[in-house]
């Protein structure tokens, strides 16, 4: 597949996930009310929050308005059985609050937007549109709505992750940060702080969307901005000029679950990391 047809592919993609990350934000903001509305456990205890729900409705429905839902194959976590459930209506409505918010900005994304609201049929719908399997043939879209959803829950780094594969080869791969500091100064929680503060209106502190396709060599970032698509800001990604241990940034999981914190320690002071 030549790289130049994917233009309308990887337009489509960077724009929803912007959109999708601005959706994560507002619902964000809301997720620590005293309610606890905005937060369900599914049977292995990880949350689901109107995020996971919202961003899958919003990508399937775009993807199927731009690209035709004929043929279109989503792979995404979500079911809508947790939805359909009678106890569900209070998240199901959080979720359809969310997605017609969300879609009601789609043109300031260059994306469409519905005629009129989606009810909640309609918002199922295009959850369900993503039950795809996949497979090692054909073109897959495949989605994790919140990839972190721990983290999103704490506040703390999560990611709306979208790529596009074609028998078995990543094609092209987005993802949006919301909560990513751009600047590496600002790496720390207390500067996050410091620049939420800081913020100018109309715009946020920080947060981004990363994306690369195959082919071009190159990876790019855009930063998020509030309401709107950052038509002429991109920069493009480099690998760190740092070469001395002492200098570099390491990372890892903040669950222990999810890594050995005190092998990770070690190496670090090893290496002579500080």
């Amino acid at each position: 597949m030549a790289v130049e047809s994917l233009e309308m592919e990887m337009d489509t993609a960077v724009r929803v996930v912007h959109l999708a990350s601005s959706l994560c934000v507002k619902v964000q903001e809301k997720l620590h009310l005293p309610n606890g509305a905005h937060v369900k456990s599914k049977d292995d205890d990880s949350p689901v929050t109107v995020a996971d729900f919202g961003v899958q409705a919003i990508v399937s429905w775009v993807l199927a308005e731009v690209f035709g839902d004929q043929n279109l194959s989503i792979v995404a976590e979500e079911d809508t059985e947790a939805l359909s459930e009678a106890e569900s209506l209070g998240l199901l409505g959080a979720v359809s609050n969310a997605v017609n918010e969300a879609l009601s900005e789609a043109p300031k994304y260059g994306l469409p937007k519905p005629v009129k609201q989606l009810g909640s049929s309609e918002i199922l719908k295009a959850i369900s549109r993503c039950n795809s399997v996949g497979g090692p043939k054909g073109r897959h879209w495949v989605l994790d709505p919140v990839d972190g959803t721990l983290g999103f829950v704490r506040g703390d780094q999560y990611a709306v992750a979208l790529a596009l594969i074609e028998n078995g080869k990543v094609l092209l791969g987005v993802l949006g940060c919301p909560n990513y500091p751009v600047k590496k100064e600002c790496l720390s929680n207390g500067c996050n702080q410091a620049m939420k503060k800081n913020s100018v209106a109309g715009s946020v502190s920080k947060g981004c969307v990363m994306y690369a396709k195959k082919g071009s060599g190159q990876a790019w970032m855009q930063p998020l901005i509030a309401g709107g698509f950052p038509e002429s800001s991109t920069t493009l990604l480099k690998v760190s000029s740092v070469d001395d241990p002492a200098l570099a940034t390491v990372c890892e999981p903040v669950e222990r679950a999810n890594s050995n914190h005190l092998f990770t320690a070690g190496l670090a002071n090893s290496m002579g990391v500080r």
